[in-house]
């Protein structure tokens, strides 16, 4: 009776089906094949007898013989009532390797056994390893060359800019944009879904302008600019939004090791030439609006205007080289290690926003000083920091000069 059976004995029942068109079950086949007192011939009459299509003495050996030890490809070289019967040995003496193998086989009958083999041994306490899902899923994931691009714009005065970092997903783009600064981290935060459609559209909108401009860039290095703020956020004492920890959810870890800069890839034919050219930079109107911070700025333009009124010169001649000797001297003053770090990876960075609007000249200029900063200040950029602003201010110091403002605009 059933009552009587434990559960594996119960599902072991259910699970010995009789192939339609005859009455031998597999596990009854199975213990004919364990039964040394027949021979191979009489099983084979036998099987014939109870309506299985028909097998030679040679198949039936063949099987007897590979009961505790037939790979997935001789099980199912076998006919198939043989084949399932070595199924069900595989079950018994847990040869899970064996039925995960035939339980992706194409061929259904030996594929659907062999899960419910696995699947019993399920039911015995044993730890069966998941089968992995086979065939194409449903909703297949975009290809590759269709995964959205990520953005970032150029940056301010502040050396703060927007990243915009972006995956495929099922009903179009997860987009993260995020506005960064290299001195006080995740200064915003959003995290959207967008339509692929719309996706393009935002796209459009981004920044393009003389002053402030948009580029596109890997990945990877969108996701590592974010971590780096983070980072720079908080050593300096400042914490990200509260928005932050859901857009982490997108944006999953950092890069273990940080990737290439597309910067990298910018060839410098004259290094020290364009290192040289530095306070051309100040000419462009990305950089325009680049000035010190405040305080120096301020006590910059103090020292100008006593340039400007002092008796001590006689000419134009000697208050511009006056005025040279002091920006050389505000520039060293300002330009500690920390500012030279700061200000050499602002340049590095800026160099691939150049080049991707095709101002390669200009970028390999932004790329050289870079790498100058990286061990002295003593360089026209430097002191073309100070100078570019106040210019003016060395013949006019009564009038009034507003300082420049960061020019950063996100959509």
């Amino acid at each position: 009776m059933v009552a009587a059976l434990t559960l594996g004995e119960v599902t072991s029942t259910v699970r010995s089906p009789m192939a339609e068109g005859h009455n031998l079950t597999v596990d009854e086949l199975l213990a004919l094949l364990r039964d040394s007192s027949l021979k191979a011939d009489s099983i084979a009459e036998e099987m014939e007898c109870a309506g299985c299509a028909r097998v030679s003495p040679g198949e039936v050996q063949l099987a007897r013989e590979k009961l505790e030890s037939a790979s997935a490809a001789e099980i199912a070289g076998l006919p198939e009532m043989l084949g399932l019967a070595l199924v069900h040995a595989a079950g018994r003496a847990s040869r899970q390797e064996v039925l995960r193998e035939l339980a992706v086989s194409p061929l259904k009958v030996l594929a659907k056994e062999a899960k419910r083999e696995l699947q019993r041994l399920k039911q015995k306490g044993v730890q069966v390893e998941e089968l992995k899902p086979q065939g194409q899923a449903v909703l297949k994931p975009l290809p590759e060359a269709e995964a959205p691009s990520c953005y970032a714009s150029s940056i301010d005065a502040y050396g703060e800019r927007a990243v915009w970092w972006a995956r495929p997903a099922r009903q179009g783009v997860e987009v993260v944009q995020v506005v960064i600064s290299d001195t006080k981290g995740i200064l915003a935060v959003d995290a959207l879904g967008l339509s692929r459609r719309s996706w393009r559209e935002f796209v459009k909108r981004l920044p393009r302008r003389d002053s402030v401009t948009t580029a596109e860039i890997p990945k990877d290095h969108a996701r590592q600019l974010i971590a780096e703020a983070e980072e720079a956020g908080a050593r300096n004492g400042f914490s990200p939004p509260p928005a932050y920890a859901d857009a982490l959810r997108l944006l999953g870890p950092a890069p273990a090791a940080p990737p290439p800069s597309p910067a990298d890839s910018i060839e410098i034919p004259d290094q020290v030439a364009h290192q040289m050219a530095g306070a051309a930079l100040f000419e462009d109107p990305l950089f325009m609006a680049w000035i010190p911070e405040e305080d120096a700025i301020r006590s910059f333009a103090l020292k100008v205007d006593e340039i400007a009124v002092s008796q001590l010169f006689i000419d134009a001649a000697q208050r511009q080289q006056a005025f040279q000797r002091a920006a050389d001297d505000a520039a060293l003053a300002y330009f500690t290690p920390q500012r030279r770090t700061i200000y050499a990876k602002r340049l590095f960075e800026m160099a691939h926003v150049l080049a991707q609007e095709g101002r390669l000249d200009a970028a390999r200029t932004a790329l050289a000083v870079s790498r100058a900063l990286e061990k002295e200040a003593n360089n026209p950029f430097c002191r073309a920091l100070f100078t570019h602003a106040l210019e003016d201010r060395l013949q006019k110091p009564d009038a009034p000069q507003p300082v420049p403002a960061g020019t950063l605009i996100t959509p």
